[in-house]
C-alpha cells in the first residue's frame, strides 16, 4: 500500500528552512480530502514515523503537525519527540477549558505550540501565554490587526506569516515584523510518496534480536512467546507438525523451544518475518527469497563447510527485503539484528556470503557463462536446488 504525506517549508527572515508543515494526503492529488481532522493526524502521524521515517521527512527540521483541540487533549502528542515537532492547535472548534489544560501539560513537558489561522478574540487568548509560534494567515487578516498583535506580541512570541504568494506580500510580513514564513511564493506543498509494508510484529524482532546474542536466553524468548498468543500457536505447531516424533509430548512453550533448538528457530522466526510483509503483490518475491535463502543454506555446506550455515541463509532470504520495504538496503540493514557477514553480502560488499548470492543470482537468471566463474559447480547443485524448492512448497504451516 502506498503512504502520502505532503510537506510545506518554513522558512526564516535569512531563507534558511526553519521547518516543514507536516499535511495528510489520501493520494497523489496535493489536496486536502476532507476527511475527520483527527483521523487525518492519526494517519499523518503514522506515516511519518512508522512508514517514511520523520529524519528523512525533515532532515532534522522541526516538524509542525496539526492537532484538533479534542486529539491534543489525549495521550497521541507524547507520543512524539519532544525535540523534533512543533504541536499546532487547530483554530477550527471552541477553546474548552480541557484544551487549555492539554496544551499546559504540553508546555510542562516541553513541547513547543504553534497557534494556527491565528485570530485574536477572547476564546482563544488564553493559549497566548503558553504559546512559542502564532500562525497567522496573512491575505485573510487586516494589516492593522496583525501590525497590533505583532507589537503586543512581538517580544515574547515568533510570528508566521502563511499563504504569503507574491514577493509584495513577503516584503510587508517582513517590515510588519513575522520573523517566518510560508506560502506558495516560497513553495507548494511537495507530496512525498512511500511504500507501506503490514508492520513487523515486534515480539517477532524481539525474538530474532535476543536469538542473534551469542549467547541467547531461552527464558527472555520464551518469556516473549507467552505473551503471544499467535507466537505461541505457531510454535506448538511447529514443534508439533514440523516434528512429528514430537507429536502430543510438546506442552509447553520452554519445551518447544529447547526441542527445536536456536538455529532452527532462528530460522523459523526469519521465515514468520518475512511472512509479515507477504501480500498479493509481492507473494512471488517472498518465496523466491525464501528458495534462495535455502539454496544458499544447502550449497554453503558443500563450498565452504567451515562456514556458518545461517549466515548464507540469511543473506539469501534478506535479499530482497529492500525492494519488499522500500528503503535503501544500507538503511534497512541497520536496523536488522544480523550479523556483519550478512550484513556486508547485502549491501555489496565482498565475502564468501555475498560470493554465494551472486551464484544464486546467476542461477535464477540462467547466466551460465558466469556459474564456472564464481564457483566449480558440482553436479549435485541441481539436485539441492530442488531440495530448495521442495523445502519451501512446505511452508505454508
Amino acid at each position: 500500500m502506498d503512504a502520502f504525506i505532503a510537506r510545506q517549508p518554513i522558512f526564516s527572515t535569512d531563507m534558511k528552512i526553519f521547518g516543514y508543515e507536516l499535511l495528510y494526503r489520501q493520494n497523489e492529488s496535493n489536496f486536502f480530502c476532507g476527511i475527520d481532522d483527527d483521523q487525518a493526524t492519526t494517519e499523518l502521524i503514522y506515516n511519518a514515523f512508522l512508514v517514511m521515517g520523520l529524519q528523512d521527512l525533515t532532515g532534522g527540521a522541526a516538524a509542525f503537525i496539526n492537532f484538533s483541540k479534542e486529539l491534543i487533549d489525549t495521550e497521541v502528542p507524547f507520543m512524539l519527540p519532544k525535540q523534533n515537532i512543533v504541536v499546532e492547535v487547530l483554530e477550527r472548534e471552541q477553546v474548552t477549558p480541557a484544551t487549555i489544560s492539554a496544551c499546559r501539560r504540553l508546555k510542562e513537558q516541553g513541547y513547543q505550540l504553534a497557534l494556527d489561522d491565528f485570530v485574536l478574540d477572547l476564546n482563544n487568548e488564553p493559549l497566548i501565554e503558553m504559546a512559542d509560534i502564532i500562525k497567522v494567515e496573512f491575505p485573510m487578516v487586516s494589516l492593522e490587526d496583525q501590525a497590533a498583535l505583532i507589537r503586543k506580541y512581538g517580544k515574547k512570541l515568533r510570528f508566521l506569516a502563511e499563504k504569503i504568494e507574491t514577493r509584495e506580500e513577503y516584503r510587508k510580513a517582513v517590515k510588519m515584523g513575522y520573523g517566518l514564513f510560508q506560502g506558495y511564493f516560497f513553495s507548494k506543498p511537495a507530496i512525498v510518496k512511500s511504500r507501506e509494508v503490514v508492520t513487523l510484529n515486534v515480539n517477532l524482532l524481539s525474538s530474532f534480536e535476543e536469538l542473534n546474542r551469542p549467547d541467547p536466553s531461552f527464558a527472555v524468548i520464551a518469556g516473549i512467546f507467552e505473551q503471544d498468543l499467535g507466537l505461541s500457536y505457531k510454535l506448538l505447531k511447529l514443534a508439533n507438525t514440523v516434528h512429528m516424533e514430537a507429536k502430543n509430548r510438546i506442552k509447553s512453550i520452554p519445551h518447544a523451544l529447547t526441542y527445536i533448538g536456536i538455529q532452527e528457530l532462528k530460522q523459523w522466526i526469519s521465515l514468520m518475518m518475512l511472512k509479515e510483509m507477504q501480500n498479493v503483490e509481492n507473494a512471488e518475491l517472498i518465496k523466491q527469497s525464501l528458495i534462495r535463502g535455502k539454496f544458499m543454506e544447502l550449497l554453503a555446506g558443500e563450498m565452504y563447510p567451515d562456514a556458518e550455515p545461517s549466515d548464507f541463509y540469511f543473506t539469501g532470504i534478506f535479499s530482497s527485503i529492500d525492494v519488499l520495504l522500500n528503503r535503501p538496503m544500507a538503511e534497512v540493514v541497520k536496523g536488522l539484528p544480523i550479523s556483519g557477514n550478512v550484513k556486508n553480502a547485502l549491501i555489496g560488499e565482498p565475502n564468501a556470503q555475498r560470493h554465494m548470492l551472486d551464484f544464486v543470482m546467476d542461477w535464477e537468471n540462467a547466466r551460465w557463462k558466469n556459474l564456472t566463474e564464481h564457483f566449480c559447480v558440482p553436479s549435485k547443485v541441481v539436485n539441492l536446488y530442488l531440495d530448495s524448492l521442495k523445502w519451501a512448497q512446505k511452508l505454508n504451516y
